[in-house]
């Protein structure tokens, strides 16, 4: 009789699988940490985690289209669209599991609450487990309820909320001639719901920059911002605009207008200016916002971007790199101008269509200003400021 071929055990194979599995692992372990990293997760063409990919790319990218050596007396800060609402949830704002008081110790119980939003028709709702006696409620000193509970009752209302409030619980003490008797009261899953108003909508900030020369209060002649609001009258209250904390204006607007209002030259500061809407109440669309100057000298433009301290101390250190680049229309005509970086110039001369330099040693952390100032006319099609790395493995 021909007997079966043998199959190997289901302990063989799996020492098998063990074996294969450990050489697999210390291959893996061998490996240069970049193959590695390639091997089982692809590489990151970013910053790594502790750098964030946030750390590179465009900085600053304008149009200037057609540059003269003519200086310009008008200027104008575009500010993007936005919306401004109030919205309104109910929503548990306090809950105490458990109360307990009882008229021979701890009679009284009071319960702090601490509101940061508006809020309206507040509710405080609970449940006794267990009791004997009278149940006494204040809220803020006021009496809102007195009598006995001896399971849910309806909600009891407390209005509206102020930034601190008191609640408190206290229960009678029993007649003197029930010298045996002790009144208490086990109460359960305290609540106070409200109808909370949030306020993190209601406003919206917003920034533009102004150079030195157009912040000079003695050459503004003139100076406006003007904005749209998309708005329902009988629904908005009143809609306040500040430049840096000076108010400009405090007014229900007129809804679907154009609203323009005068700006103080004074308002105006060197660099990052603040402007800020806040809402009083309702839905609002704040559309095509400019602020304007009209100067008595005219100066070249200047443009504005922004080096965080992780950015800069990482220029510092030799690992990212910035650099401005200029575009032209390639007319095989040459191109002269100074780019005026901080105070800091860099000559163009080219007969190319485009232009770049490194300006690590010229940046500064903060606020950075860059202006083009011609020989003659020049056609700028595009002017970026870039950051990248400066080796492949700053990257990774």
């Amino acid at each position: 009789m021909i007997g079966k071929k043998a199959q190997p055990s289901g302990a063989a194979a799996a020492s098998l699988v063990l074996v294969v599995g450990a050489f697999i692992l210390i291959f893996i372990i061998l490996l240069p940490s970049e193959e590695r990293g390639e091997l089982l997760g692809g590489k990151d063409s970013g910053v790594s985690a502790g750098g964030g990919e946030e750390l590179i790319g465009v900085l600053l990218e304008e149009r200037p289209g057609t540059v003269t050596k003519l200086r310009e007396r008008e200027f104008e800060h575009s500010i993007p669209s936005f919306n401004l609402f109030t919205e309104k949830e109910d929503t548990i704002i306090k809950k105490v599991d458990s109360v307990f008081i009882e008229s021979s110790g701890i009679d009284s119980r009071t319960i702090p609450l601490y509101i940061k939003d508006k809020t309206e028709n507040g509710r405080l709702t609970f449940f006794v487990n267990d009791y004997d006696g009278r149940l006494t409620v204040l809220f803020n000193d006021n009496e809102i309820f007195k009598g006995e509970v001896n399971t849910v009752m309806d909600p009891l209302s407390i209005g509206e909320l102020k930034e601190e409030n008191l609640i408190q619980f206290s229960v009678d003490s029993p007649a003197k001639w029930q010298f045996w008797k002790n009144n208490f009261y086990d109460i359960r899953n305290v609540q106070v719901a409200a109808t909370v108003e949030k306020v993190e909508n209601k406003e919206a900030v917003n920034t533009f920059f102004v150079s030195e020369e157009e912040a000079d209060v003695e050459n503004i002649e003139e100076a406006f911002i003007i904005y749209l609001v998309d708005c329902r009258v009988s629904e908005v209250g009143k809609l306040m605009v500040l430049l840096n904390n000076n108010l400009l204006s405090s007014k229900v607007p007129d809804c679907g207008s154009l609203e323009k209002t005068f700006i103080d030259p004074v308002d105006f500061v060197k660099g990052k200016n603040e402007l800020r809407f806040v809402s009083e109440e309702g839905n609002y669309l704040i559309d095509q916002i400019f602020v304007k100057t009209k100067l008595r000298k005219p100066i070249f433009p200047v443009y504005f971007f922004d080096i965080n301290d992780t950015q800069f101390e990482r220029i510092e250190n030799n690992t990212l790199n910035a650099s401005v680049i200029l575009k032209f229309i390639d007319d095989g005509e040459r191109k002269n101008a100074v780019i005026e970086l901080n105070s800091h110039r860099i000559s163009v001369d080219t007969r190319g269509g485009s232009f770049s330099k490194n300006i690590d040693a010229f940046v500064i952390e903060g606020s950075n200003s860059i202006r083009i100032t011609p020989e003659k006319t020049l056609h700028v099609l595009e002017l970026k400021v870039e950051l990248d790395c400066k080796k492949e493995k700053d990257c990774s």
